[in-house]
């Protein structure tokens, strides 16, 4: 059985400079105004539906915005996993002693994340590439996720998906997220990247493109319409 959420998320920010010495005299040279009041909409209000079993892909250039549209999510939601909270850890122990309560699991969920090289597996993580390592996270979600309460409802936010990896190795591992997810009715999976090329790959329910400025588009899957934002 899945479930949803539908949550709103909205970021706006002043834009204006402080009016210090040097503001003002480079204001005054140019003949400019220095308008304290002024606000920047960087996401205008947006509702957004979560489900489990659903991939949610959110693309845009970089400095768009799509990390502060992963970040209203998380204010949003009680208990994301986060990718930035599990790829720096104090265990070195082989990879293979870290993930999993069996040897089978571990494999399992290894594989999932790219890493099934059985020489890999039996590295510590101070021995692993930076996209390795990038792997052993997510290695540590889907553990996370599959050993979480049965009744939970699993939104896991993974921000600069697969961007430390090679295409074709990026490819594999959003391939195997949306088997995994595929196969998980709990779990809803949030990849934002400027990889595009990953939308193949990761076949998502819901695409989201961030454009640079305050605008949105929302496309799901199967529905001709799509929603479009901006001021």
């Amino acid at each position: 059985m899945t479930w949803e959420k539908a949550i709103t998320i909205e970021r706006r920010v002043p834009t204006a400079a402080q009016p210090s010495e040097r503001v003002l005299e480079v204001a005054s040279m140019f003949g400019l105004g220095v308008d304290e009041s002024r606000v920047q909409t960087v996401v205008p209000r947006t509702d957004l539906l979560l489900r489990g079993g659903e991939v949610i892909f959110i693309t845009g250039p970089s400095g768009s915005g799509k990390s502060t549209i992963l970040r209203g999510i998380a204010d949003q939601v009680q208990g994301c996993l986060r990718f930035e909270d599990v790829l720096h850890s104090a265990d070195d122990r082989p990879i293979i002693e870290q993930i999993g309560e069996t040897v089978q699991e571990a494999a399992l969920i290894l594989s999932l994340a790219g890493l099934a090289d059985a020489f890999v597996m039996l590295r510590r993580p101070s021995e692993l590439s930076d996209g390795q390592r990038y792997r052993l996270g997510l290695a540590r979600l889907i553990e996370r996720a599959t050993h979480t309460d049965e009744l939970a409802e699993i939104v896991i936010l993974a921000d600069e998906f697969g961007a430390t990896l090679d295409r074709l190795t990026a490819s594999v591992v959003a391939h195997n997220v949306r088997r995994w997810v595929d196969r998980s009715p709990r779990v809803c999976f949030i990849a934002a990247t400027t990889h595009e090329d990953l939308i193949d790959a990761l076949v998502p329910d819901v695409l989201i493109y961030k454009p640079l400025g305050g605008g949105i588009e929302i496309h799901r899957r199967g529905e001709n319409a799509s929603g479009e934002r901006g001021e």
